[in-house]
């Protein structure tokens, strides 16, 4: 893995990306199971409907755990092409939309890419919230964020 050119875009040692869109079905055939367990207990889908009653089904464990080792400390601005992920903050409530196009303007969204896709993967009743701060090069508080997935207030209706 190395760091490309002067923008330090993140790339393989062929300049290619590390991961790409077809990764996806292989890290969910791979993780899924761990990220969302099954219970083999005939009265797990009764325990299931009242525990979302009382907050998420799954603890984000794993997943967290597996970002977080992927993506290490990579942050926005070190995409190869221009994104744009939607989030939701709850304590906003408000959507948080981080791109890359953006980053001049509001620096503060410089996140790792870690904690923008653990925050977006958070679908209520399912995983839980996830909070967490930018800082500036000297520690400075820039920004706290408490995300949820961004369907919530970006979803596709075509899609639904």
């Amino acid at each position: 893995m190395r760091l490309d050119g002067e923008n330090a875009r993140l790339a393989d040692e062929e300049g290619r990306p590390i991961f790409e869109a077809k990764d996806v079905k292989s890290f969910n055939l791979e993780h899924c199971p761990k990220i969302f367990p099954h219970d083999g207990n005939p009265l797990a889908p009764a325990a299931k409907a009242i525990k979302a009653l009382s907050g998420p089904q799954y603890d984000g464990e794993h997943l967290h755990k597996v970002i977080q080792e992927k993506l290490q400390e990579k942050r926005l601005h070190e995409a190869l092409t221009y994104i744009v992920i939607p989030t939701f903050d709850i304590k906003r409530l408000q959507p948080t939309i981080f791109s890359s196009y953006q980053l001049k303007k509001h620096p503060s969204l410089d996140a790792k890419l870690s904690d923008i896709c653990i925050g977006t993967s958070a679908a209520p009743t399912y995983l839980p919230s996830h909070s967490f701060q930018t800082e500036d090069s000297e520690g400075k508080l820039l920004k706290e964020f408490n995300l949820i997935d961004g369907g919530v207030a970006a979803n596709n209706p075509v899609c639904s």
